[in-house]
């Protein structure tokens, strides 16, 4: 629910503020497991790792069907989508 959704949002901010931490990774950065507050719930550690690893794998394969559509919608397509997809594949390939 909506309390739910404000454990990351909370993180989120006090991000944007410099007080909370993250782990980088090719996406960006995401909270690890102890920026967040989990009062209240039971999902443990290894619950967190599981549900917020990247297979480089199936993201490998996503961008080949993401390249297939990026062809069809080329015209209308920000050249800004292209970049990001292009920077992803080069953090995905090292």
């Amino acid at each position: 629910g909506y309390g739910d959704n404000m454990r990351v949002l909370k993180w989120i901010l006090e991000r944007a503020e410099g007080k909370a931490q993250g782990t980088e990774h090719i996406f960006g950065t995401s909270p690890r497991y102890e920026d967040l507050t989990w009062t209240g719930l039971n999902f443990s550690q290894d619950q967190f790792k599981n549900v917020t690893s990247i297979d480089h794998a199936a993201w490998t394969q996503e961008l080949k069907l993401h390249a297939e559509l990026f062809q069809q919608l080329a015209y209308h397509l920000p050249a800004e989508l292209t970049e990001v997809k292009s920077t992803i594949e080069q953090k995905l390939a090292a």
